[in-house]
């Protein structure tokens, strides 16, 4: 076994790795991961001077010995899931060939060494998952050639000044530290940085208004930070932002700045319950595609500017229960394949909605929508028609007094339909019951769920629906 370069003793039964002395000294690679009863490693490493990659993924070892540091070239040091493990040794700072440090889901380690700060060649450092570990050594900002940092569910409550030092660091991934209180001003100068995900950060009150250096960041996730109340209006130099989550935090408006985010691609304020506000700056942030305001409940009016957003694919408003009408720039929307305003308290569409030829999926269910369209030729290229619980089918007036029926809800017009599931085809039927319903024309129809009135319906047609496939007739009440 002299000239053996890799040991693969994964998944075995083992208690202990065979390493006697003078044995293996061509050996860079060794896999002890799974040993699930590999419980102390050789106290001795001396004979092991190539050895470049060790994995002790989950194992049950609750320390390293002191002797780790005699691997100088060990470049990759796995100890993954070991959830017995409570402590590193001190001499984990001679590993001067270090590039990556695996301790994720180390759940019992409540600390890392100060000398950690010697792994001048660490370039990711994973501590995902360390529920104990509470504090990041300062010494972490002596990590120049640090490129990632995976702080996920651990139990940190700040990140330590000098984290503004690591001018390498890419990715750093702080996303369910509940605890996470304060980001220090200094992360500014970690101007590398790409993405940022402090996403459930329950704690975080405020972002630094130094996160304006971050001139490559792309990806800024920060849904679930329920005590967020605010975005500092230096956000606005991000000129790289593509993506913005802002989802379940408690910001009561966007800030001007926001406009000046022109590669926005990605906006999700969605269940921000306090939001009352979108500034119109938001117009100039032309390459936005997908604007999610979803249950934004205090959301009363979106401003005009939303018109000039001419890369817009998806407007999401359902659950915005103040909103009661939609701007008439909204007709400018030519690229919108999405719009939902499911549980809204909109009424009417502006007559420039006839503009939107582009138009797949619609959603009014749960509205107050008096007309559904003058002009049903939108609803020419509508594949998916939402109309649940539709306030109209409990028998609301039209603008001329009359109640919406099946029969001119130009039905006939949606020839790309695919699936109609909705009361929508139940309205006015406690004043007036169709004699008929002709569905022959909808070619692309492959799913029909009607209910509630078929017991009255003397003649459906679906003829010539060559692509039906799912037909659900449901003859009492449905809940959606």
């Amino acid at each position: 076994m002299e000239n053996l370069s890799k040991l693969l003793i994964n998944g075995t039964n083992i208690r202990e790795i065979p390493i006697s002395r003078g044995c293996l000294t061509k050996l860079e690679a060794l896999n002890a991961s799974n040993c699930r009863r590999l419980a102390q490693l050789p106290k001795s490493w001396g004979s092991l001077m190539l050895l470049t990659q060790l994995d002790l993924k989950r194992t049950k070892l609750k320390e390293l010995p002191k002797s780790i540091g005699s691997l100088k070239k060990l470049k990759t040091l796995n100890t993954s899931d070991c959830v017995s493990l409570t402590c590193l040794p001190n001499s984990i700072g001679d590993l001067a060939s270090l590039c990556c440090l695996v301790l994720s889901n180390c759940r019992k380690l409540a600390q890392l060494p100060n000398s950690i700060s010697s792994l001048v060649s660490l370039s990711q450092l994973l501590l995902s998952g360390c529920h104990s570990l509470r504090q990041i050594p300062s010494s972490i900002g002596k990590l120049t050639s640090l490129i990632e940092l995976h702080l996920k569910s651990t139990g940190i409550e700040e990140l330590p000044e000098s984290i503004g030092s690591l001018k390498e660091l890419k990715n750093l991934g702080a996303f369910y530290c509940k605890l996470l209180g304060p980001i220090p001003n200094s992360i500014g100068n970690s101007t590398s940085l790409s993405p940022l995900d402090l996403t459930e950060c329950h704690k975080l009150a405020q972002l630094p208004d130094s996160i304006s250096s971050f001139v490559f960041l792309q990806q800024l996730l920060l849904s679930g930070c329920h005590s967020l109340r605010r975005i500092p209006d230096s956000i606005g130099k991000l000129t790289s932002l593509i993506e913005l989550h802002l989802k379940s935090t408690a910001i009561k408006e966007l800030p001007e700045s926001i406009g000046s985010l022109k590669e926005l691609k990605t906006l999700d304020a969605s269940y921000c319950k306090s939001l009352t506000r979108i500034p119109n700056s938001i117009g100039n942030s032309t390459s936005l595609s997908c604007l999610d305001l979803t249950e934004c409940h205090k959301l009363a009016q979106l401003p005009d500017s939303i018109g000039s957003l001419v890369s817009l694919h998806r407007l999401l408003l359902s659950g915005c229960h103040s909103l009661r009408q939609i701007p008439d720039s909204i007709g400018k929307l030519t690229s919108l394949t999405e719009l939902h305003l499911k549980s809204t308290a909109i009424e009417e569409f502006p007559k420039s909605i006839g503009n939107m030829q582009n138009l797949r999926i619609l959603d009014i269910s749960g509205t107050p929508i008096i007309e559904l369209l003058d002009d049903p030729g939108i609803l020419a290229e509508v594949q998916e028609f939402k109309a649940l619980r539709w306030k109209n089918s409990e028998g609301s007036l039209s603008n001329n007094g009359q109640l919406v029926s099946p029969n001119n809800l130009g039905l006939d017009k949606l020839q790309k339909l695919s699936e109609l599931r909705s009361r929508v085809l139940a309205l006015g039927i406690t004043y007036q019951i169709p004699q008929s319903l002709n569905l022959s024309q909808l070619n692309f129809l492959k799913k029909l769920t009607l209910s509630n009135w078929l017991e009255c319906l003397p003649k459906l047609s679906i003829k010539h629906c060559r692509k039906a496939v799912n037909l659900d007739f449901i003859f009492k009440s449905s809940t959606y």
